[in-house]
């Protein structure tokens, strides 16, 4: 019986609130990960690394990403929802071309269509 409950607890629906947080959380991600790339600049010796502002801001946006995540996943399946942490490589190529002034080549283009096809294709699926 309780194994029952269990699986029946794992085969749920996925909502549109969980395909949101965990949109949001690849946004919080990506913020991360670009705050962490500003802060390599000023990164020099543990000083320099314990008082660094957007490193330490990287990592916040990191622990929020990680809360949506959890929140998302009470919401909705792992197997739809994890797909969609593949959006952070989008939102950071779009960020390195206007914030670092990147240049980013047509198969990394194809790259980032094949994932918008990729996530859009799970998304749709998980309302069938």
């Amino acid at each position: 019986m309780a194994k029952k409950l269990q699986d029946q607890k794992y085969h749920q629906h996925t909502s549109l609130k969980a395909i949101i947080l965990v949109i949001v959380c690849t946004i919080m991600t990506s913020t991360g990960q670009i705050l962490w790339k500003v802060a390599t600049k000023d990164l020099g010796g543990i000083y320099s690394i314990i008082t660094n502002a957007p490193l330490i801001v990287g990592f916040i946006c990191y622990a929020i990403s990680a809360l949506l995540l959890v929140l998302a996943l009470r919401e909705g399946a792992l197997s739809v929802l994890y797909p969609f942490v593949a959006l952070s490589f989008i939102w950071v190529t779009i960020a390195s071309i206007f914030l670092f002034h990147e240049h980013v080549n047509i198969i990394n283009w194809l790259g980032v269509i094949a994932i918008i096809i990729g996530v859009s294709l799970i998304g749709y699926g998980s309302t069938k």
